[in-house]
């Protein structure tokens, strides 16, 4: 299965490293936002991995922790769409 992570994750990624970063060394930022598409890339083999969340109103919606974070998905035909990901202690955009 194939995992596509959309320009909004992407973008909620890169916010996600210049924040760290801005606090932290350089380093640390890579090795978080790393770890993080570490984590969605698993779920191009385990696409179920995630639970299903009806709090989100949007049948299908699944997401997977990687503490302190959410990285919102779906699965589709053969490909895992990453919608976005934001901290725990955060709404989602979509809810804000």
């Amino acid at each position: 299965m194939k995992v596509v992570w959309s320009d909004r994750a992407l973008r909620s990624l890169a916010a996600i490293h210049e924040r760290v970063s801005a606090t932290s060394e350089e380093a640390t930022a890579h090795r978080l936002v790393d770890r993080i598409l570490r984590r969605g890339d698993q779920l191009a083999t385990f696409p179920f991995s995630g639970r299903l969340v009806e709090r989100y109103k949007r049948p299908g919606i699944r997401e997977l922790i990687e503490s302190p974070y959410r990285i919102v998905y779906r699965v589709t035909g053969q490909q895992v769409q990453v919608i976005d990901v934001f901290h725990s202690a955060q709404l989602p955009p979509w809810e804000r």
